[in-house]
C-alpha cells in the first residue's frame, strides 16, 4: 500500500494552523497516539523550513557545495540535539514542580507542537530581517510550549510559565557551558571532512544558525602561532 504522503502533508499543515490558533481541540487529544503520529508531521515540516532557511544563509554567503552540506548538517544536527535537552531539562522542571509524570506519548506531542511557528523559518535568510524573525518564532514557540504545557498538566497560567520559563533559563545555562567544548568537536570534524582546517566558535552553536565557514588560516586565533589545526583556544 503507497503512503498518502501528500494527505500526510496536508494533514500537518491543517494541525500547524490549529496549533497556531489554539484550536481547544488539540488540548483535549494531547495524550493520543493519532495525535502524537500528527505532531511529528509538525516537527518535520518545521525543520525541513529550518533547513531551507540555513540553505537560504549559505547561499548568500557563498558558501556552495560539500562545505554547505557539512554545515547544514552540523547546524541542523546541533539543533536538533538541543531541541532534545531542552524538552528534557523542562519535562524535568515539570516533573520536579507537579510530582506527576505525565505519559511519554503526552510529553513528546507537547514538544513536537512548539515547534509549529517554525515552519515559517524559511524565511529567516531574508537580510535584514531574517535575525528578527528568527526570534519572533523563538518566542511564538516559547509561547505555544506554555500554552500546551498548562493544558497537559491542567495547570494555571502563572504555574505553567514558571515551568517553561525556568527550563528556558537552565537551557539557556546548559547551552553556554556546552558552546564552546561542542565548537571545539565540530571543528575537528569539519577539518576531518573537508582536509580543510575551519573554526566553529561557540557563538555559532549558540545562534541554532547555519555555520558560515572561517577558515582558519585566514583568521588565527588571538595567541596561536599556528592556526592550522583550527582549534579553539
Amino acid at each position: 500500500m503507497v503512503p498518502d504522503i501528500w494527505g500526510a502533508l496536508v494533514a500537518s499543515w491543517q494541525l500547524v494552523g490549529d496549533v497556531l490558533w489554539r484550536e481547544a481541540d488539540i488540548t483535549d487529544r494531547l495524550g493520543s497516539i493519532d495525535l502524537f503520529w500528527s505532531s511529528v508531521g509538525v516537527a518535520a515540516l518545521a525543520l525541513l523550513s529550518i533547513g531551507l532557511g540555513q540553505s537560504g544563509v549559505l547561499f548568500l554567503n557563498r558558501v556552495r557545495g560539500l562545505r554547505a552540506v557539512i554545515s547544514g548538517s552540523l547546524a541542523l544536527a546541533l539543533l536538533i540535539g538541543f531541541r532534545l535537552l531542552e524538552a528534557v531539562v523542562t519535562w524535568g522542571v515539570a516533573l520536579a514542580v507537579t510530582r506527576r509524570p505525565l505519559p511519554l506519548v503526552t510529553i513528546l506531542t507537547v514538544f513536537l507542537l512548539s515547534l509549529a511557528p517554525h515552519v515559517f523559518n524559511a524565511l529567516t535568510f531574508l537580510p535584514f530581517v531574517g535575525l528578527g524573525l528568527a526570534r519572533v518564532l523563538e518566542l511564538w514557540s516559547f509561547l505555544v510550549l506554555f500554552v500546551l504545557l498548562a493544558a497537559a498538566y491542567t495547570l494555571p497560567g502563572w504555574l505553567a510559565l514558571l515551568i517553561t520559563g525556568s527550563g528556558w533559563l537552565l537551557m539557556q545555562v546548559l547551552a553556554r557551558v556546552l558552546a564552546a567544548p561542542l565548537g571545539w568537536v565540530s571543528s575537528r570534524l569539519w577539518t576531518l571532512a573537508t582536509g580543510e582546517p575551519m573554526i566553529v566558535t561557540g557563538a555559532n552553536i549558540l545562534t541554532s544558525g547555519p555555520f558560515v565557514p572561517v577558515s582558519a588560516s585566514e583568521h588565527p586565533l588571538p595567541g596561536a602561532s599556528a592556526p592550522a589545526t583550527g582549534e579553539r583556544a
